[in-house]
């Protein structure tokens, strides 16, 4: 059986290009550790990166550029992504960066060991709920292929029971333009119109209000992702089993969640529910039963080539650096129980250790005033909040590779990100990734970047649109101002800038 990409790929629909913090290597062995599985590369600056179905390429361009010494490799099926994300590169002077247009379906192992090197990390974000099943024979057939031994892959998907509701809202949608001509934008307008008449109706079949209200603005904004994600005859969500199912036959192991906070129950859940949940059956597979819990709508899994316990000691030495102003940092994270957070004396201390330097894990853990937490309580509370990154490298190799990937993502994407709010991110060579940022923050990096002084009032003269007035050249200072306060100094103790 052969499917041809026209039938499951729009070539005519241009993806949103944005930046997933999750990706940064140093997260991932962060992730990895805490869930118990080692995932510990012998030289962390020799590795070799697959991005399965990289859309546009900003994060494969931002990893090489991160990384001078990796070879990273985005796949895409639509040539003009890999057009576009080829031109960035070049413009980036990036050498390590290159991208094939390629279509998986009917790929098969001598194929991708033709075509790519071996990898340690695989990416595979946002595609395999979207694509019929003869592409994923192809994505399993590829990592079988190419995963190393020990090496990781990186899976986020449309997962079941939380995407229920979403099965029924991408029916409604898909018919509501089926036969329908013209552009994205215009059927997308004409799926959102039918789509309020239903909910005016009352339909009792449609996910929440407010998460309803979200997918329309986003929708609205961005008529190519909704083509992308609601028009297609192949989105399926997936119980996290099924998946683990398909990517045995790969020989990959499921580690954990890449974002471990959404996974662990004793965080997400109340005492009852957490009561609950300990007394169904133990044959129950384990995170079926937790994902009947946790609304996980979209997950990002990793597994691993074979999979092993993490050393004694291994989260113990992470090291974590400050995120910000520790003046203005919140270590307060949502859950589904409430707000999670860190009493003031334990904040006190572990942002003012953090203050003078990065530190580790093992260290945190033992200050006077932090006893009371474990090195995975802090590991969890500071990095998914944000208020600290975990490092992947303690100096930045090259700054000025940084720089002229910072210049080129801000020119080809800048405008577009402002337009629609999609997070961008900074090249953060320490990091081994980038720093989320968005527009403005990455203009503010790329000025600095490029000698201008750290000072609003520069800044602003250099940014300001042609015939800004007054009260607009304020406003704009107002909100550099905050951004400088609260993101400079990371800035600089990460060598961003």
């Amino acid at each position: 059986m052969s499917v041809t990409s026209a039938h499951y790929g729009a070539t005519d629909v241009r993806y949103v290009a944005a930046f997933d913090p999750v990706v940064s290597p140093a997260r991932l062995h962060l992730a990895a550790t805490l869930a118990g599985a080692a995932w510990a590369p012998r030289d962390r600056e020799r590795l070799s990166v697959l991005d399965i179905g990289c859309g546009r390429g900003l994060t494969p361009i931002i990893l090489a550029a991160a990384n001078p010494g990796w070879q990273v490799t985005g796949l895409d099926l639509q040539p003009a992504h890999v057009a576009e994300a080829e031109d960035i590169a070049a413009d980036a002077g990036l050498d390590n960066a290159r991208f094939i247009e390629a279509d998986l379906a009917g790929f098969d192992e001598a194929r991708a060991a033709r075509l790519l090197p071996a990898a340690d990390i695989v990416l595979c974000h946002g595609v395999w709920t979207w694509v019929p099943d003869v592409v994923r024979e192809g994505i399993v057939a590829l990592l079988r292929a190419c995963v190393k031994p020990g090496g990781i892959v990186v899976m986020g998907y449309n997962a079941l029971p939380a995407q229920a509701p979403y099965i029924v809202l991408q029916r409604l949608l898909q018919d509501a333009v089926r036969g329908v001509p013209g552009t994205p934008a215009q059927r997308g307008a004409h799926a959102l119109a039918v789509l309020a008449r239903i909910r005016a109706i009352g339909s009792p079949h449609l996910p929440p209000a407010t998460e309803l209200d979200r997918i329309i603005t986003r929708a609205t904004a961005s008529p190519d992702y909704m083509a992308h994600q609601w028009f297609t005859d192949f989105w399926r969500p997936v119980f996290h089993a099924d998946l683990a199912r398909d990517l045995a036959r790969a020989q990959l192991d499921y580690a954990g969640p890449a974002r471990p906070a959404a996974g662990m129950a004793d965080l997400q859940l109340r005492p009852p529910q957490q009561e609950g949940l300990a007394a169904l059956p133990a044959w129950m597979e384990g995170e079926t039963r937790l994902d009947a819990f946790l609304d996980r709508r979209f997950r990002t899994d990793i597994f691993v080539r074979g999979r092993r316990p993490a050393a004694r000691g291994a989260l113990g030495a992470i090291s974590l650096a400050l995120g910000g102003d520790p003046s203005r940092a919140a270590v307060r994270l949502p859950t589904q129980a409430g707000m999670a957070g860190l009493a003031p004396g334990q904040q006190a201390a572990l942002l003012g250790a953090l203050a003078r330097g990065p530190q580790r894990l093992a260290d945190l853990a033992v200050l006077p005033g932090a006893e009371d937490l474990t090195e995975a309580d802090i590991a969890v509370m500071l990095t998914e909040t944000f208020v600290a990154h975990p490092l992947w490298r303690d100096a930045a190799p090259d700054p000025d590779r940084a720089a002229r990937c910072n210049r080129a993502v801000a020119l080809h994407y800048g405008t577009e990100a402002a337009a629609s709010g999609t997070p961008l991110g900074a090249v953060a060579q320490r990091l081994g990734s980038g720093m989320p940022a968005s527009s403005l923050e990455l203009a503010l990096v790329v000025a600095i970047q490029s000698g201008m002084p750290a000072e609003p009032g520069p800044l602003v003269r250099h940014l300001a649109p042609a015939g800004a007035d007054a009260a607009a050249q304020d406003a704009l200072f107002t909100e550099i101002s905050g951004r400088l306060a609260t993101h400079l100094g990371a800035w600089r103790a990460l060598g961003v800038v």
